[in-house]
C-alpha cells in the first residue's frame, strides 16, 4: 500500500484476555514428488498507475487511490475483465479524507475504510487591522488550518458505483485502518496507534467498543470476518498473547474474537529461535506467511480448518513476502518472490525481483504455476469465477490468469 501510515499502536490489558491457546505443529506436506508444471505466462489486463489496493467482485477490479490536492480525496474505480473502466468516482467532501482498506461483502457492496476530517480550523494568529501602518505594510489575510484526519470512515458502494452510505466513528486517540473484512452480518475493522492495535465492528450503522490486540510487540496483517459475527486475525507476535508464552523469536498468531467481543482462541505457529508470520488469509483458512531461521527464509504455505488445526502445509525459499487468494473448485493461489525453483516446476529459472503465482488444489499439490515480467512487488490479489485470479503490482499492472 503506498499510503504512509504513522507507527500507530495501542497497548492490552492482560486481564482483559480470556483466550484458550495452542501451539501449532504443522502436518508435512504429503505431496513431496508432485507432477511437472510448466510455468504459463499472467497476461496484463489494465494499468492503473496510483491504485494502492483492490478488491475483486464477480463483475469488476475495484481499486482505489488517494489523490492530493486542496484537500485530500479518494478515486475509485471499476474495471472490467475485458480492461475497460465501468465506472469511476470520487469521494470529494471538501474536507481531507484517505482510504487504506477495500474489501467487498457477500451481497456485492464495496467496502472502502480509512480517515476523514471534520472540517477546517480557521488560524488563530491573524493580523492586527487598524493599527499604526507608517510602511504601509499589507495585512495578512486570515488562513484555514487544515482539520487532523481523526474520524475513522467508512465508505460503502454498490456494485454499480453508487455511495450507498457514509459513516465516521470520531476517536479520541487517532487511529489508522489496517484492514476491513465485510459480510451480511457487518464489519470488521482492524486498527493501529502507537502503541497497539484494536479491532471493532460496525453493524446496523452502529459501532462497537473496541477490544485492544496486545503491544507494538503483536502485529496482525490479515482479517476475516464469519458468517456466525465473529473476526478472526492473522500475524505475528513476540510477547504472550492468551497466557501462551513466546517460543521462537516471533511467532505466527491466529486469533479469534467471539461474536460478543472477546478473545475467544489463539493459536501459536513457533519454532525455536526462528520468525513466524502469517501474512494473508483467505476465508477458506488459507494463510502464507514467512519462516525465517537464521539466514534460510520460506514462505509457508498451509490451509487451517476452523479450529486452526493445519490439513496440509507446504514450504518455498523465498524473499519472504506472499499474498494468498481463493481459485476454483477448492484450489488456491500464492503470489511471491521465489530463489530457488519451487519444487514440481519445469522450463523456468529464477529471475531476481519477479514473483510467482502458484495454484494448489485442495489437498495442496501444485497444478498450476504463472508468473510475468511485469509481476513485480505485487501489493494486491484477489479471485472470482467470472475474472479468475488478478494481481496488482506496486508499479499498478493488473495481471490475470482467467478462471481455471
Amino acid at each position: 500500500m503506498i499510503v504512509h501510515k504513522n507507527s500507530l499502536r495501542q497497548t492490552i490489558s492482560a486481564a482483559t484476555v480470556f483466550a484458550v491457546v495452542s501451539t501449532v505443529a504443522l502436518v508435512p506436506n504429503a505431496h513431496s514428488a508432485p507432477k511437472q508444471i510448466a510455468v504459463k505466462q499472467l497476461s496484463l489486463l489494465a494499468k492503473d498507475a496510483s491504485a494502492e489496493g483492490m478488491v475483486v467482485t464477480n463483475k469488476a477490479v475495484v481499486t482505489y487511490s488517494n489523490v492530493v490536492g486542496n484537500t485530500s480525496d479518494i478515486q475509485v474505480r471499476a474495471i472490467d475483465f475485458a480492461g475497460a473502466e465501468i465506472w469511476s468516482k470520487t469521494i470529494d467532501s471538501g474536507w481531507d479524507e484517505v482510504a487504506t482498506a477495500i474489501n467487498v461483502d457477500t451481497q456485492g457492496s464495496i467496502w472502502l475504510a480509512g480517515n476523514s476530517a471534520t472540517g477546517t480550523l480557521s488560524e488563530s494568529n491573524t493580523a492586527i487591522v487598524g493599527a499604526l501602518n507608517p510602511d504601509s505594510v499589507t495585512a495578512e489575510a486570515t488562513s484555514e488550518l487544515r482539520a487532523d484526519m481523526t474520524n475513522i470512515a467508512l465508505w460503502q458502494f454498490s456494485a454499480s458505483g453508487e455511495l450507498l452510505s457514509q459513516v465516521n466513528s470520531t476517536q479520541v486517540q487517532p487511529a489508522i485502518v489496517d484492514g476491513l473484512s465485510a459480510n451480511a452480518t457487518g464489519v470488521s475493522i482492524l486498527l493501529s496507534r502507537d502503541n497497539g492495535q484494536s479491532i471493532f465492528s460496525l453493524k446496523a450503522g452502529i459501532f462497537s467498543k473496541e477490544l485492544k490486540l496486545g503491544t507494538i510487540k503483536s502485529k496482525f496483517k490479515a482479517i476475516l470476518r464469519g458468517a456466525d459475527g465473529s473476526t478472526s486475525l492473522f500475524g505475528s507476535s513476540s510477547e504472550t498473547l492468551g497466557g501462551k508464552k513466546l517460543v521462537g523469536k516471533e511467532d505466527g498468531i491466529l486469533l479469534k474474537v467471539s461474536k460478543t467481543g472477546s478473545i475467544s482462541s489463539v493459536v501459536r505457529s513457533s519454532a525455536t529461535s526462528a520468525t513466524r508470520d502469517w501474512q494473508s488469509a483467505t476465508s477458506s483458512n488459507f494463510l502464507t506467511g514467512i519462516v525465517k531461521s537464521g539466514k534460510k527464509i520460506e514462505t509457508a504455505l498451509t490451509k487451517f480448518n476452523s479450529s486452526f488445526t493445519p490439513t496440509w502445509t507446504a514450504r518455498y525459499a523465498s524473499t519472504g513476502v506472499s499474498f494468498g487468494t481463493l481459485g476454483a473448485n477448492g484450489s488456491v493461489f500464492a503470489i511471491f518472490e521465489p530463489t530457488a525453483v519451487p519444487k514440481g516446476i519445469t522450463g523456468w529459472k529464477v529471475i531476481k525481483g519477479q514473483s510467482v503465482a502458484l495454484q494448489l488444489d485442495s489437498k495442496g499439490a501444485l497444478v498450476g504455476a504463472f508468473t510475468n515480467s511485469l509481476l513485480a512487488t505485487p501489493i494486491s490479489t484477489g479471485y472470482s469465477a467470472e475474472g479468475g485470479l488478478i494481481v496488482l503490482t506496486k508499479a499498478g499492472d493488473l495481471l490475470r490468469v482467467a478462471a481455471r
